[in-house]
């Protein structure tokens, strides 16, 4: 068995997801351990808590900063810099440590920037595999000036979490010409990660009649908002014309239109293989499953987190959603969905139906595995 290092930012929890999607592929054969830190070590603390077969380490992160339910840039930023003086270089002796003790074979990154520092100091050459790396290496031409030039400014960040790996994978629900420079580096564009509980070989069929899916269920929409989210979204969807099922904010009382419903990985995913469309913020790792599986998207994305609102340029573009802010969303933009969701439904089956990145991503970790090694998992395998 090969020995897989992964760390992932903790902001979210697409990044866990995108990972576990490779571990439950590779577990099989291969030896890993996770370094996971906030939300992300929260998401795969019920799967790999008490697993033997996987490490699970919690690790300090980086985190967006709220005030008043909006991301508070200025302070973000602040708190990016305080992480990178207080918390990184201990955290970098401390992996560094487990580099120098387990040898791992392979080594990978989903954001994270205390990993490619400790490879770096071990003298091992470590992979990447993000959705933000779009910001600097795709052609986002299509978008909006305003929004190009937010793409750049943020873009800054990403090479300050690390440079210099070997492989540069980018996982995105949508697709763009890669940049010529980044070509010539060998950047590689898959698809989403899709986890194995969303993975489907039949994928559900809705009536363009009833809306209802082939499982059975009534039309309902979906619906995950964050506990920072503005609470007069609940107020917007409560006055949906058919039922919403929050996940996010908690299990509460219903309201109007609305059950909500605490965070289960496996509930989450069987209201998602159900549901009539999303109305959700505008998450790479969401928004790929919904395409995946089929399903419409109303993205929501807060005006100042520029990687979700360029997501949802992207998913509009596409023809198979449509987007406003979340400080601007009203109960208009609500019903204009759902009059258009059958178009956007086509439009997903015709282009994005299945789309899923993990085989390509997997086979480029293994062929990063050192060549005696490989061998003996191929003759295992």
């Amino acid at each position: 068995m090969a020995k897989i290092f992964m760390s992932m930012s903790g902001e979210g929890r697409g990044h866990a997801t995108r990972v576990r999607s490779l571990v439950e592929r590779m577990r099989d054969r291969h030896e890993i351990t996770l370094f996971a830190p906030g939300d992300a070590y929260r998401f795969l603390e019920p799967q790999y808590g008490n697993d033997p077969d996987v490490r699970l380490i919690e690790i300090p992160g980086l985190k967006f900063h709220y005030v008043d339910g909006n991301i508070h840039l200025t302070k973000t930023i602040y708190q990016g810099f305080y992480y990178q003086n207080s918390h990184l270089p201990k955290l970098v002796q401390q992996l560094v440590d487990e580099i120098e003790k387990h040898q791992p074979d392979v080594i990978l990154t989903d954001f994270e920037p205390a990993l490619p520092r400790a490879a770096k100091k071990c003298g091992k050459p470590f992979l990447s595999m993000t959705h933000q790396h779009f910001l600097v290496a795709y052609d986002l031409s299509i978008l909006p000036m305003h929004l190009r030039f937010f793409a750049w400014f943020i873009g800054l960040a990403v090479p300050m979490h690390y440079t210099a790996q070997k492989e540069t994978i980018i996982s995105s629900f949508f697709n763009a010409d890669l940049k010529p420079r980044w070509k010539k580096k060998g950047a590689v564009c898959v698809g989403p990660m899709i986890r194995p509980e969303v993975r489907q070989d039949k994928f559900p069929v809705v009536s363009h009649e009833t809306g209802s899916s082939d499982s059975g269920h009534p039309p309902f929409l979906l619906s995950y908002l964050r506990k920072q989210a503005k609470t007069d979204v609940v107020d917007i969807l409560k006055e949906s014309p058919i039922p919403v099922k929050v996940y996010g904010l908690g299990e509460r009382e219903p309201l109007g239109a609305i059950t909500f419903h605490e965070i289960h990985p496996q509930h989450f995913v069987d209201d998602l293989l159900a549901c009539h469309g999303v109305v959700s913020a505008s998450g790479n790792q969401l928004l790929g499953e919904c395409m995946y599986l089929g399903k419409p998207v109303l993205g929501i994305p807060e005006t100042w987190h520029h990687e979700q609102l360029i997501n949802a340029h992207f998913l509009k573009a596409m023809g198979c959603g449509d987007f406003v802010t979340i400080e601007k969303f009203q109960l208009k933009h609500l019903q204009n969905f759902l009059e258009h969701i059958e178009e956007y439904r086509t439009k997903i089956l015709e282009t994005c139906l299945g789309n899923d990145g993990t085989d390509d991503t997997i086979a480029i970790i293994e062929r990063n595995i050192p060549v005696e090694i490989r061998r003996k998992v191929e003759v295992a395998g």
